[in-house]
């Protein structure tokens, strides 16, 4: 199986080469940025045409989509931006798998939700963002679910790696700085 993996050089994609070691499926591994010592294709997932040509050369069976813009303070003031990426680039690689009838994983948010529960949220709990990083990462969701492509969608939070800027690794540093912390809960 040919699995092509976008937003490669971030902390979930990072994760992905490392799962993808032994495998018998091929995987290809796409940014916009290259990281030293690893094999990484460029491609501007924003570019509908490039998402499309990419999805063809490298014949994705599946394309899994670790690329966001992920920054929620910064997300309020460079909305465009976020859009960009966490809803326009979802549908562009959504329509990209629609023309091939392969599959896409989309990876979301829990920001998607208000945060209000009580109780777990279950997959078919209202949505109901209360900023723009949520509010676009649900938009992208909508796109993906409106394409008529074969999709997953998961929504996680705060992923754990030893790549990238993390809550763990936060923690660790703020431990070793302050006497005491304040987090919520």
């Amino acid at each position: 199986m040919n699995i092509l993996v976008t937003g490669a050089n971030g902390q979930l994609g990072n994760e992905m080469r490392i799962v993808s070691i032994g495998s018998a499926d091929r995987y290809v591994f796409t940014d916009v940025t290259d990281l030293p010592g690893q094999e990484t294709i460029m491609l501007d997932i924003t570019d509908p045409d490039a998402v499309r040509a990419a999805v063809r050369e490298y014949r994705a069976d599946v394309v899994i989509n670790c690329a966001a813009y992920t920054n929620v303070d910064k997300a309020e003031t460079d909305v465009d931006t976020s859009r960009m990426l966490n809803a326009n680039a979802s549908a562009n690689l959504a329509a990209a798998m629609k023309e091939t009838g392969g599959l896409l994983i989309h990876v979301s948010t829990d920001y998607v939700f208000n945060g209000q529960a009580t109780t777990p949220y279950t997959e078919d709990a209202v949505t109901a963002p209360t900023g723009v990083y949520g509010q676009t990462k649900l938009e992208g969701e909508q796109a993906v679910q409106s394409s008529g492509c074969r999709y997953i969608i998961i929504r996680t939070a705060w992923l754990y790696s030893e790549f990238g800027r993390n809550f763990v690794k936060t923690m660790l540093t703020l431990t070793a700085t302050r006497p005491q912390l304040n987090v919520v809960n």
